[in-house]
Formats: C-alpha cells, sequence, structure tokens
C-alpha cells in the first residue's frame, strides 16, 4: 500500500543567484527587487533541478522511507526524461505520470537575492485526470496549472467513496481564481498548509493580519488541521483546540525555494509516523531548517534517522499554546 499519492506539476526550475551589484537593488519599502533594464547582469550561481510541490513532498517523504507516487502531466519533451529518471533514483513511482505531445512542461525561473526568491513560473494549460490509483493513505495536492477544477471534483469524489486521507497546499493560480471548487475540496481536507500571506488571501482579508484570526477563519472551512508557516516567524498549528507556535530550528539559510514543502513532508512524515500534531510540527521545522541551507527544494531533504538526530539536539524547541 502506497503512504502517500501527490497530485502536482512537475516543474524544470533554474536556480539563477544575483550578486550584489548596481544593477541589482532591493527596494525594501515597496518590497520589489529591481533590475537594471536592458542590462547584462553577471550571476555567481546557475543550476537546473526537477522541482514543483508534488515531487518534493514525493521526494521528501520518500528519503524517510515512505512509499509514495506523483501524478502529474507532463509534455513529451527532455523535461520529462529528466524528471522520470531524478523520481526513479530516489525511489519515488512513476507509474502515474502522463506525457502529452504538443505542450512543453512546465518550468520556473528562480531569482536568489539576499537569500530570498522570486520566482517566474510558468504552468502550462494540461487536462488532469486522476488515474485509477492504488488506495494510499494521503493524498497531497499541490501547485496545478489552470485546468484543475475537474481534478479537484474527481479528487473531492475519490476521497469520499475510499476514505483516504487528503493533504493540500494551493498554488498561486488556485489562490488568485478562489473558484468555489477550492472551498469545496478544502472542506472534505484533513490537512491545509499556507504561509501567512496564503492564509490572508483565503481568508477574504488582506489587512487583518492577527494569527487567531486567520487560523480560525480557515479552520472554520472545514480542514481538521491548519497549519501556517510565517518563515523566521515559526509555525502555527491549529486542530480545533488551541493555536500553538514553533520557533524555526537553527540554521543558515541560502535559498529558501522549497521551504514549504519540506515542511509539508515533514508534517505528513510525522503523522505517518504516529506522532501527534505538535510533534509533527517539530519534523516539519526540522525538515524545513535543513532545506533552505541548499539551492533548490530537494538537495536538504532529509532521513527519517536525519530528522530523529535534529529533534533530539534542539529538543527545547517544541510548539506551544498560545
Amino acid at each position: 500500500m502506497l503512504d502517500l499519492i501527490t497530485i502536482g506539476d512537475i516543474k524544470l526550475d533554474t536556480f539563477v543567484t544575483l550578486p550584489e551589484s548596481k544593477k541589482a537593488k532591493l527596494k525594501k519599502r515597496e518590497n520589489w527587487l529591481c533590475l537594471s533594464y536592458g542590462a547584462k547582469i553577471p550571476v555567481t550561481d546557475f543550476e537546473e533541478q526537477i522541482a514543483g510541490s508534488a515531487p518534493n513532498v514525493a521526494v521528501g517523504l520518500s528519503r524517510m522511507g515512505y512509499k509514495t507516487a506523483v501524478y502529474s502531466v507532463m509534455g513529451e519533451d527532455d523535461t520529462k526524461d529528466v524528471a522520470l529518471a531524478k523520481l526513479k533514483s530516489e525511489n519515488v513511482s512513476t507509474e502515474y505520470i502522463e506525457a502529452v505531445k504538443g505542450l512543453p512542461s512546465s518550468y520556473s525561473a528562480v531569482l536568489n537575492y539576499r537569500n530570498e526568491r522570486t520566482i517566474l513560473a510558468s504552468h502550462q494549460p494540461h487536462e488532469y485526470h486522476l488515474p485509477k490509483i492504488k488506495k494510499p493513505k494521503w493524498i497531497y495536492i499541490g501547485e496545478l496549472g489552470v485546468r484543475y477544477k475537474e481534478m479537484y471534483k474527481q479528487v473531492i469524489k475519490y476521497i469520499k467513496a475510499d476514505g483516504v486521507k487528503l493533504a493540500i497546499n494551493p498554488g498561486a493560480i488556485q489562490l488568485t481564481e478562489k473558484d468555489q471548487i477550492l472551498f469545496d475540496l478544502i472542506k472534505e481536507t484533513d490537512l491545509l498548509i499556507v504561509n501567512r500571506s496564503e492564509a490572508k488571501v483565503l481568508a477574504n482579508n488582506t489587512k487583518k493580519d492577527n494569527i487567531e484570526y486567520l487560523i480560525h477563519r480557515l479552520w472554520k472551512l472545514g480542514p481538521n488541521i491548519v497549519v501556517v508557516t510565517d518563515g523566521v516567524n515559526g509555525t502555527y498549528v491549529f486542530d480545533g483546540d488551541k493555536v500553538s507556535h514553533c520557533k524555526i530550528f537553527p540554521g543558515k539559510a541560502k535559498e529558501l525555494t522549497g521551504a514549504g514543502d519540506s515542511f509539508g513532508a515533514g508534517f505528513l512524515g510525522g503523522l505517518l509516523a504516529g506522532k501527534d500534531v505538535k510533534e509533527a510540527v517539530r519534523w516539519g521545522n526540522a525538515n524545513a531548517a535543513s532545506v533552505v541551507q541548499y539551492v533548490g527544494p530537494q538537495p536538504g531533504l532529509l532521513t527519517k534517522a536525519q530528522i530523529n538526530n535534529r529533534l533530539k539536539k534542539y529538543k527545547p524547541i517544541k510548539p506551544k499554546e498560545r
């Protein structure tokens, strides 16, 4: 039996690290990254990796020893070949990955400046249809392209019929559209993971920033567990009792892509290991703290033994009720 099937786009991410220069500046007040228009800007690092929430979470749980698979739709191109090879090397099943002729795979360019990333993402307009899958313990839905609605409908029907647990981390397209089908899916969700800015979007309030307010608004949408990640400020979790907060684990951040996905993988890994919600948060934070020390979302993903070592090393870091 599979522990987890992830659903989402697989992308080829190109990571570009921008050096400090007169041609690349950060305007903190406006929160803008400004590049000199028409200039040629020398970069210090350039790297390509297979990425996307679905493969990131599947690889993360596979490294912990769980059985995982990915459902995705890709183009019949070189990206697909690289992705299949990468996933197989990580012991992630690729039997549910489809390839379509005439369309390319999705891709992103990730600009890393002062250890923060700006992502230019392209999700191809692929058609998604839930295949006949071997019943897993969990389904995890990540970022999808514009034709996601039919997939959401099929997943709702599937989990109602088979009692499979569902986790979701909505992508940018889903959060921008906020179609009713997203809220229908969230209502059936066991675990909703979003960052603070995404929480404000889902809560329909971009001004009110009180974390308890945001989490309770999200919990009333239907999920059993709500997790809100907040970067260096730590992680908040609520399962219907009291909101708890956990500080981040120590570590020098190099590049932040995949921090949320690695948290999600760690959190689910903890639940699959029989841990309670508060301990699962520690698993997620330990995994995320490792990933951000590397460029890209997968190189820093931890094994179960490595997570346990970090949990022992930083035993005092644990969720506290607010």
